[in-house]
């Protein structure tokens, strides 16, 4: 259900014309900012745009615009961004650099061409002036304040401070591997006193970080991962951060550098960690350079955090899970019983068993089974500790995550 306040303002901008759409835009950048929003969606119709906001993970409507204005508001997010006003039939990608109000430090803008007209999304990037107990709106994040457990921090801080190696992310879009990506370069930032070249390789690059070089792609001129990742090994840099590895060239490529003294970090799309090394296999890497490289795969969710206003849990029913709290719902969380996320997250280590399941090519489930020899768990039961904590709830659990 779309905010009655906020539609009620909408509506009196909107009547403004276009002569009023500079300052539509800038405050519809603004307030959904203030409301925690860590996107703004504008959806065309047939003769309205939704506009939408994307709050701890979950798409809510905001409010409808009415009437032809929808496009020049499409358009002055596009002149904001510095994009091609007059191309519409095209995806574009730009920036808008933030004011500092209400804590945005940067904006990312997507324009798609849609059949009703072009949908806009901004992401809002926060600094250090925004407090928020959310895992996806702070840039500066320490490696202890990400969620991470005391003994999985003390390890990964163990793997970055290696001269090569590699260390690999695993998890959804939207998961916060940027975040834990970013906090991990912080880390290296500080331990290297600016005695180790940092060097990033990003599609785009999201946040700009004191002490590393940052690589925008851009395919159009040839520089994707594999052109960028091998001119980069002739700059002789010490760490490299990949966005992702999505083809056989990109795996081939980070693997032998990091195999050659170079410490990589990177994400790869797999459904747990364990099989982060069976997609490395199927991408065409040899089973002895994985096992020979890889120090640690980390395997992340965010789930949403109780509000306050929680409520105790009635008594379960025989055999189901128990639970302290269960979501309410109160002005301050929207009515939803949930304010800001956290991560769930588990650190792999690459040794023993598991070193020798993928020297054997080993299936999936072998795969796991060897994981689980070393103590991996999965996500499940790693949330469910966040449950018996009173800090989220099975059910957020299972909106994220497929039980174990």
């Amino acid at each position: 259900m779309a905010d009655a306040t906020f539609q009620a303002e909408l509506d009196r901008r909107w009547s403004a014309g276009a002569d009023g759409v500079p300052a539509l835009v800038d405050w519809l950048l603004a307030e959904s900012a203030r409301r925690g929003a860590s996107d703004l969606h504008l959806e065309p119709r047939a003769d309205d745009v939704l506009l939408r906001w994307r709050r701890d993970g979950c798409l809510v409507d905001a409010g409808t615009g009415k009437g032809p204005l929808r496009m020049n508001v499409v358009q002055r997010v596009k002149v904001l961004a510095g994009l091609l006003t007059y191309r519409t039939d095209i995806p574009q990608d730009g920036r808008i650099a933030g004011s500092g109000v209400n804590g945005v430090t940067d904006m990312r803008v997507s324009i798609y061409p849609a059949a009703l007209g072009e949908k806009a999304v901004i992401r809002f990037f926060h600094g250090a002036g925004k407090k928020t107990d959310s895992a996806t709106e702070r840039s500066d994040w320490t490696l202890e304040q990400i969620g991470l457990s005391a003994g999985d921090v003390s390890r990964l801080a163990g793997y970055l401070i290696r001269p090569q190696g590699m260390i690999l992310l695993t998890g959804p879009a939207g998961s916060g591997k940027t975040t834990t990506l970013y906090a991990a370069l912080k880390y290296i930032v500080e331990q290297a006193c600016g005695q180790r070249q940092i060097v990033t390789i990003e599609d785009p690059v999201e946040r700009l970080m004191p002490g590393v070089t940052h690589t925008e792609l851009r395919p159009a001129a040839g520089l994707d991962y594999p052109a960028a990742l091998k001119a980069l090994l002739r700059q002789d840099p010490e760490v490299i951060m990949i966005g992702e590895i999505r083809d056989g060239e990109t795996a081939q490529v980070s693997v032998q550098a990091a195999l050659t003294g170079h410490l990589i970090l990177s994400t790869v799309h797999a459904p747990t960690a364990p099989e982060v090394l069976l997609r490395l296999l199927h991408l065409g890497v040899e089973p002895y350079m994985i096992s020979s490289v890889i120090s640690a795969v980390i395997e992340q969710r965010l789930v949403r955090r109780l509000c306050e206003c929680r409520k105790a849990a009635p008594r379960p029913e025989a055999g189901a899970p128990a639970e302290p709290f269960v979501a309410n719902g109160c002005e301050r969380c929207g009515m939803t019983g949930y304010k800001g996320r956290m991560l769930i997250a588990e650190l792999l280590p690459i040794e023993g068993a598991l070193r020798t399941a993928v020297l054997a090519r080993k299936d999936s489930m072998e795969l796991m089974n060897a994981a689980a020899a070393l103590g991996w768990r999965g996500l499940f039961a790693r949330g469910s500790e966040r449950v018996a904590e009173g800090l989220t709830t099975f059910a957020e659990l299972r909106r994220v995550l497929a039980p174990a």
